[in-house]
């Protein structure tokens, strides 16, 4: 008797451990996590071909920590040379985005969701997946492209039911000036669907190679390892820092690099300060061009007075155009299978920097995509000329720079030209993929007559 006594206790001894434990376990699973806080985990970002220059489909997954810190705002910093081409398919209008009817030929990419559906916070989440796409959407003035991303709508399970709505989202598209890379950035993720709150546990997009029949997404065409890092931030004030592992391109000595360069010379009997007009040029699928430099030829020279005249590096960023007008010597033109229609904009003198001799030559591109680069003036034993050595890696068609003549002009000359030997210029250019080329270009000259 006594031992079943015993046992009864035992028994209702657990049995109250039971139920307390029971108690406290449901308190915790309701009550609110202490310090929860958005973190990005598990990340990766790689092309599926790694041959430089490729056009290979590019596979991006992010992960959060703590889908219940919810992410508002996410930003993927694509790296330098990996660029798509928005002009490889028709594009996507707002409208047809907002009603799901993008035409099939605008698609450049999938996306998938998966998510927790809270039916009852801390009891009850529904894991998901949603599958979606990624379209190439009219881009808004100042962008160089724009996605659109459409949620498909998906089956909620028992015991919650109904359906998940579809969710429409657009990815704004923006070129860091810093070092010509790409940012991606949707804003103002969803917190709620049908009036459940819903966690983003997980973002896989895979952008396309090519899409519509053409490429889309180009690799970097320089063989050194290339990283993509991500910024989070969610609405409760938390930001999230993280970096996919770096990958290398290969191969890239099968790129073909072989620029060309242009030269004319406005110039009659009796001028001596003369226009000039350069033009490189190169052909689709080529290694990017790092570094180009050009060399005057022996009877040309610059025009000491006209470097002077200079604009502040503050007044060249903000707004080339305004700069004092005997600082702007010239114009500037670029043209890329990227971008449809050319990119046009001023040349400028610039202050010297803290190491800089002489005035640096800037060079303001605007239209559907808006970059700056800088110029220094070199002189060496071949010659006066400038150099541009921080170039994007960005396909060219065509580059093209012209200095005005008169008064107020870049250059000066000594001799008439319309009577003088040939003119040589001697061009040297670097790739992204490590090939050098060199070569002495003659001049045409015009206006003789």
């Amino acid at each position: 008797m006594r031992r079943q006594g015993v046992r009864r206790g035992w028994r209702r001894q657990i049995g109250i451990a039971s139920a307390t434990g029971l108690i406290v376990a449901l308190f915790l699973a309701l009550a609110p996590t202490a310090n929860a806080a958005l973190g990005l985990q598990d990340l990766s970002a790689k092309p599926a071909n790694l041959a430089a220059g490729a056009n290979s489909d590019f596979n991006i997954h992010i992960g959060f920590s703590d889908p219940a810190d919810q992410v508002k705002d996410l930003t993927v910093h694509l790296p330098p040379g990996l660029v798509g081409n928005p002009t490889a398919t028709p594009l996507c209008t707002v409208s047809q985005l907002n009603a799901d009817s993008c035409p099939a030929n605008t698609q450049v990419g999938t996306v998938v969701a998966n998510v927790n559906v809270v039916a009852v916070p801390g009891v009850l989440e529904v894991p998901l997946t949603v599958n979606g796409s990624l379209y190439n959407l009219t881009p808004q003035p100042g962008e160089p492209a724009r996605f659109g991303i459409v949620l498909k709508p998906v089956a909620l399970p028992p015991p919650i039911g109904g359906v998940l709505p579809k969710i429409v989202q657009q990815s704004a598209v923006k070129l860091r000036q810093s070092d010509f890379g790409l940012d991606t950035i949707v804003n103002d993720f969803p917190q709620k669907t049908n009036g459940l709150e819903t966690d983003i546990t997980s973002l896989d997009l895979s952008l396309f190679g090519t899409a519509n029949g053409h490429g889309f997404i180009r690799n970097p065409t320089s063989c050194t390892p290339k990283t993509v890092t991500f910024d989070a931030d969610s609405y409760s004030g938390q930001s999230a820092h993280g970096s996919a592992p770096s990958f290398t391109p290969t191969n890239c000595g099968a790129l073909p690099f072989s620029p060309t360069l242009s030269v004319n010379v406005g110039a009659g009997p009796s001028t001596r300060a003369p226009s000039l007009t350069t033009v490189i040029r190169q052909d689709a699928g080529e290694a990017g061009l790092a570094g180009a430099k050009v060399l005057l030829s022996n009877n040309i020279g610059p025009n000491l007075a006209a470097l002077g005249n200079t604009c502040s590096l503050l007044q060249f960023r903000v707004n080339a155009s305004a700069c004092p007008a005997p600082s702007i010597v010239g114009s500037a033109s670029a043209s890329s299978p990227f971008v449809k229609g050319a990119l046009k904009g001023p040349v400028v003198l610039v202050a010297p920097g803290p190491t800089d001799l002489f005035p640096r030559l800037g060079v303001s591109l605007k239209g559907p995509l808006s970059l700056q680069v800088l110029g220094t003036f070199v002189a060496e034993s071949d010659g006066l000329g400038n150099a541009f050595t921080k170039l994007p890696d960005i396909p060219i068609s065509t580059f093209a720079l012209h200095f005005n003549g008169g008064k107020g002009g870049l250059l000066t000359t000594a001799v008439n030209l319309c009577t003088a030997p040939t003119q040589r210029f001697l061009a040297s250019f670097d790739g992204f993929n490590g090939a050098h080329r060199q070569a002495r270009v003659p001049a045409q000259i015009s206006g003789c007559g």
